[in-house]
């Protein structure tokens, strides 16, 4: 699946749902360029497939990798709430990332227990 296509899936949602807006409110506090978390990751789906925002020299990365480098925790939560997962699953994985240490451990923390292939899963669901 391309970053196109998966940002495509993600357009359908809302662009807010609850842990994921609690878990920016608290953890991510301030002024941020995007207007919600559904604007923040179609924007890097939308950019992963070419150079990107960072003159990115491998392109093609896709969806896969797009989810697997991200490093916006609320971002991650967002999508695993758009696909449908399980509320109490979502909210496990907010609270194990916890706002704790940097946002890559944040994000190896929810990715622990949402994993790509979950992700695909439910995406393919939608």
């Amino acid at each position: 699946m391309t970053g196109a296509e998966f940002a495509e899936i993600l357009r359908r949602a809302e662009p807010h749902y609850p842990v994921s807006d609690e878990y920016e409110r608290v953890y991510l506090p301030g002024a941020h360029w995007w207007s919600s978390q559904q604007e923040h990751v179609t924007a890097w789906l939308d950019e992963i497939d070419g150079p990107g925002a960072y003159g990115r020299m491998t392109r093609g990365l896709g969806a896969r990798h797009a989810y697997n480098h991200f490093q916006c925790a609320p971002g991650l939560l967002w999508i695993a709430e758009a696909l449908g997962e399980d509320p109490e699953v979502v909210r496990a994985a907010a609270q194990s990332a916890g706002g704790f240490g940097r946002p890559a451990t944040q994000c190896a923390a929810i990715r622990r227990l949402i994993p790509w292939a979950r992700i695909k899963q439910l995406a393919r669901q939608v």
